[in-house]
């Protein structure tokens, strides 16, 4: 195995694994609206080259998206565009989608100073996989003066593991997507200097 930085091109076969990984959440949703969300998600949340990276082992088993405080791309637009050609009750859900999201990334943003990170997307179906992606993940954020990394996920996920990984939950909010009541946290983890 192999970590390596994400490219575009790695965006199809990521699809794939979120929608794997994630599968449960929007199994009772259109095909169309599950490739719409999951495709969104990866392109919202690769903001920055440097601080992305892929795991690979003849294929991809894993990724892990971080981004700078200011790095902004245009996949809400292409996401608005994209969502006109779905039903009424797609785009509901796809917009509800879009409003969680974005809300919630402005929550983390407000704690992030200008030098720190936001994980926004980690994912992995290789055992030991995540902690090589947090790794090398940690490592560049030092070799680039990074002090701080922060991220958010929510009680349907397993927040236990960011815990176990020298991770704090510094907030916590109560949302509702989709008409489901669930509590999304905020942790952040300090980085050592390096020396």
């Amino acid at each position: 195995m192999i970590v390596r930085n994400f490219t575009d091109i790695d965006i199809e076969e990521a699809s794939k694994i979120t929608r794997l990984v994630w599968g449960d959440l929007y199994a009772k949703e259109s095909e169309i609206l599950q490739k719409v969300i999951y495709d969104f998600t990866l392109k919202y949340y690769y903001l920055n080259n440097k601080f992305s990276f892929a795991l690979d082992d003849e294929g991809l088993k894993g990724l892990i998206f971080a981004s700078l405080k200011t790095d902004k791309n245009n996949s809400v637009e292409n996401f608005k565009t994209e969502i006109q050609t779905l039903s009424d009750n797609d785009k509901v859900t796809a917009l509800n989608l879009l409003d969680y999201v974005e809300n919630t990334g402005k929550e983390v943003k407000s704690v992030m100073n200008e030098d720190d990170l936001m994980m926004g997307l980690f994912i992995s179906t290789q055992k030991g996989g995540g902690k090589m992606l947090l790794s090398k993940l940690f490592e560049t954020a030092q070799e680039n003066s990074i002090k701080n990394i922060y991220l958010w996920t929510d009680t349907t996920c397993d927040y236990d593991y960011y815990q176990k990984n020298k991770f704090t939950c510094v907030k916590e909010i109560e949302s509702h997507v989709n008409n489901k009541k669930i509590n999304t946290l905020i942790f952040k983890t300090e980085l050592e200097k390096k020396e």
